[in-house]
């Protein structure tokens, strides 16, 4: 079976279905091609632990400024509460052992760490080929043991990696080209609203799983072929899918892609993420506490986030999320799942222990369920981090048309290393520009623009 197309996208995630949002209008026979049975990509739901679905994925929004909030607001009706980060500290033995604090109660050493990061573009780029991994920078800088813990749960896990795989050349030039401030901004509802206004209109098709693009240089356009015989004809092809299905050779281009672009796609590195969720019969942690960034403990930054009920008698109100990312998630991954429950246990318990109650976490579990990305046929992780060892140029190279036919999108492929949803879907407007000005014979400015 055959269908033809002006453009067809691969991959209804964030970027895809942006793209074909942005595109449908002057290409209103654009068809979007995903391999899972759902849509919406790393944007994903667990339900049932509370009375609101829970995000297993992304959850907080970075920017006021984002093309993501700008549409939320005007065309969704949505509300964002912005919420300072970080909020809280557990600083057990090992690193201090102040206990929990809030973040006005901070000492000097943690401020420092702060400042390091913060001021990070000031520093000295590597030169190609000698990239420095920030472990590696903090130890040149004469940075404590505590310091090192304070940075490895603050901000290599938010990247989604450590701090050995950390970059500085990519995190240098995130953080020059970094817009969207520190604190972080959390819908009035389920991220899924926003897939589903995306795919508003748009013609999809699940269960679709590529396995060649043939583009050719014949002039004749793209053929996309799928695992099961199904082909799909068109004169541009947008590629979306997350970054592991490229490096594992998922799809076949013919010719193959060029050496620039293989370079770059083998050089940049996604990190996986564990999601440990937990409920509880009860609150045992303060009504205005969100988040707690835990230095050298087994999960490094937890969150107890309250929605507005969507699902009445589903779960308990009382939930709590563990975030693991990088090397710390890998070996969740390789753990029993009862062995990541008691332990995650065991540390909400020394987190939260009272005079009265030595174990709230333990003695008021009602459910916990384990997220790992990792086992995500068609995701294969979390998002891409500022990667030791790419060069400069390889987010372009990753980006960058090929024959003029296949276009690339999604948050491996942003310029200004933002892996953040905004970053995806700035992404897809750079790309529904490039294929309009080559399908319409037309410049950059007869491009689609977003309708906010």
């Amino acid at each position: 079976m055959e269908s033809y197309h002006s453009v067809a996208i691969i991959g209804a995630g964030l970027a895809g279905l942006y793209a074909a949002r942005l595109l449908k209008e002057k290409f209103p026979d654009v068809v979007v091609l995903e391999a899972q049975n759902r849509i919406g990509g790393r944007v994903k739901q667990v339900h049932g632990m509370a009375p609101w679905p829970i995000e297993a994925g992304p959850e907080f929004v970075h920017g006021r400024n984002s093309v993501l909030v700008r549409l939320a607001e005007t065309q969704m009706g949505v509300t964002f509460s912005e919420k300072e980060w970080p909020d809280w500290w557990y600083f057990g033995k090992e690193v201090g052992g102040q206990g929990l604090i809030n973040d006005e109660q901070v000492d000097d050493e943690v401020d420092k760490v702060h400042d390091l990061f913060g001021e990070c573009e000031n520093e000295e780029v590597p030169p190609p080929g000698r990239d420095v991994s920030a472990a590696e920078w903090m130890a040149r800088k004469g940075c404590t043991p505590r310091q090192v813990a304070v940075a490895d749960a603050c901000y290599a896990n938010d990247f989604g990696c450590s701090l050995r795989q950390l970059g500085m050349r990519e995190m240098i030039h995130e953080n020059k080209k970094w817009d969207s401030g520190e604190t972080y901004l959390l819908m009035d509802r389920s991220m899924s609203h926003v897939v589903t206004h995306l795919a508003q209109g748009a013609n999809i098709r699940t269960n679709w799983v590529v396995a060649a693009i043939n583009y050719g240089s014949n002039g004749n356009g793209v053929t996309i072929q799928a695992e099961d015989g199904r082909v799909v004809r068109c004169k541009a092809c947008l590629v979306t899918v997350a970054l592991p299905v490229l490096q594992k050779g998922m799809i076949a281009f013919n010719p193959p892609l060029p050496a620039p672009k293989a370079a770059a796609i083998s050089r940049i590195r996604m990190g996986n993420a564990v999601k440990v969720i937990m409920s509880f019969s009860r609150r045992f942690w303060s009504k205005d506490m969100y988040d707690v960034v835990c230095p050298g403990a087994f999960v490094p930054e937890i969150w107890m986030l309250q929605h507005a009920v969507t699902d009445p008698g589903a779960g308990t109100p009382n939930c709590v999320v563990g975030f693991l990312a990088g090397e710390r998630a890998d070996a969740v991954s390789r753990m029993d799942s009862e062995e990541v429950k008691r332990r995650f246990l065991a540390q909400l318990d020394e987190v939260f222990a009272t005079s009265g109650d030595a174990r709230p976490a333990s003695s008021s579990l009602v459910k916990c369920q384990i997220v790992d990305w990792s086992q995500e046929k068609f995701v294969g992780g979390a998002y891409t981090y500022p990667t030791l060892g790419a060069e400069a140029g390889d987010r372009a190279a990753l980006a960058a048309p090929v024959a003029g036919k296949v276009f690339f999108a999604g948050e491996a492929t942003n310029e200004d290393c933002n892996p953040c949803m905004q970053g995806a879907m700035d992404t897809a407007a750079r790309a529904a520009t490039q294929i309009t000005a080559v399908l319409a014979g037309g410049a950059a400015a007869a491009a689609p623009r977003s309708k906010l």
